[in-house]
């Protein structure tokens, strides 16, 4: 449900919007808004009614939040007529989402025999492996093909990459290169999309489809990487370097004493990486919308070098070595992330909320 959060609200807001200032075909069904309806009403009665179905325990905090906004439209009519498109886009959306999946919990491990014990943290992800994609026709429309078999030149090749770059005692990382595994270590890619909104010359409109747009393919990103997670259950670098068996490689070599950069690994299977496939979504929108002009992203916060990415290229490579780095994920798996993030993100583009007429 958290994962789809986001995406509902954003869609509303921008449905609301796009009611009002039609330049977009809707994610849902087309809303007639009365002449002079105010956008800004529109837009935060979505967010409102959307955020209180989903998280009615915090009903009073959406409240003031929405009586102070539109204490803000000083035109009454307008207000009131842009504050019930905003209701009447927060309905569709959310009756368009009514059967994604998104409440369906995360499965849990079962004995094989009656009495086993077995882990009882769920497995994480499951369930969003299985929710319906915002963008993709099914969870697995972007699945990677299978990672490399084990006496495989490649997996040779990844396994001694990431011992000998991601451990926790590498030898051969720079203080640069882990500066880049602890600043994605615990942040969410979408941190740029902050800085590439209410530029001059665009209208509400165009940044609230960009930013509808960026948050459905980072949901469908989760159910993309999770899908394949649970389809391939691929084992993770630091049960790999500590637990080697017999993978039929002879250059391979355990290590029980390696730990990940990181220290801990996420509770889910390895394959393919899910902050590349996320930043690769979520950038591959960002190139989509401003192309060659997309501005420069600069991200300065305490305790870490500054970053500086000039094409979103140069942010979706900087996420996905991240997790190398970090010890967590294979070069495969960041690769395989990747392509596969960048594939739905431009899916996002030419799938969703395209221009009025057909044309850009």
């Amino acid at each position: 449900m958290q994962r789809d959060i986001a995406a509902m609200t954003h869609v509303a807001m921008f449905e609301a919007i796009n009611a009002v200032d039609p330049k977009f075909v809707p994610y849902t069904d087309r809303i007639e808004a009365p002449a002079g309806s105010s956008a800004d009403a529109a837009a935060a009665s979505a967010a409102h009614d959307v955020l209180q179905a989903l998280c009615p325990d915090q009903s009073g905090v959406f409240d003031t939040a929405l009586e102070a906004a539109l204490g803000r439209v000083e035109d009454a009519a307008a207000r009131d007529a842009g504050a019930a498109v905003g209701r009447r886009a927060a309905a569709a959306v959310i009756a368009a989402r009514s059967d994604a999946g998104a409440q369906r919990k995360d499965s849990l491990f079962a004995p094989k025999v009656p009495g086993e014990y077995v882990p009882t943290v769920p497995r994480i992800g499951s369930a969003i492996a299985t929710m319906r994609p915002w963008i993709m026709r099914t969870p697995e429309e972007l699945r990677p093909a299978p990672p490399p078999t084990l006496d495989s030149a490649v997996w040779e090749r990844d396994f001694e990459e990431i011992r000998r770059m991601g451990g926790k005692k590498a030898k051969d990382r720079n203080p640069e290169q882990s500066d880049i595994a602890k600043f994605w270590g615990s942040r969410d890619v979408r941190i740029v999309l902050r800085q590439l909104v209410s530029r001059p010359g665009r209208a509400l409109v165009d940044d609230a489809r960009f930013l509808a747009l960026a948050e459905m393919a980072w949901t469908d990103s989760y159910v993309s990487m999770m899908d394949g997670k649970y389809a391939y259950m691929f084992w993770r670098p630091v049960t790999a370097i500590r637990h080697l068996v017999d993978d039929g490689n002879p250059a391979t070599e355990a290590d029980p004493a390696w730990e990940p950069l990181l220290g801990s690994t996420p509770a889910h299977p390895e394959y393919p990486c899910g902050h590349c496939l996320s930043a690769g979504a979520v950038g591959a929108v960002i190139e989509a919308e401003f192309g060659a002009a997309a501005p420069s992203i600069v991200l300065e916060l305490e305790n870490t070098l500054p970053r500086r990415f000039d094409t979103p290229r140069e942010y979706i490579d900087d996420v996905s070595e991240s997790r190398l780095l970090g010890g967590v994920h294979y070069r495969f798996s960041v690769d395989a992330g990747r392509d596969a993030g960048m594939a739905l993100g431009k899916l996002a583009v030419e799938r969703q909320l395209r221009p009025l007429g057909g044309a850009d």
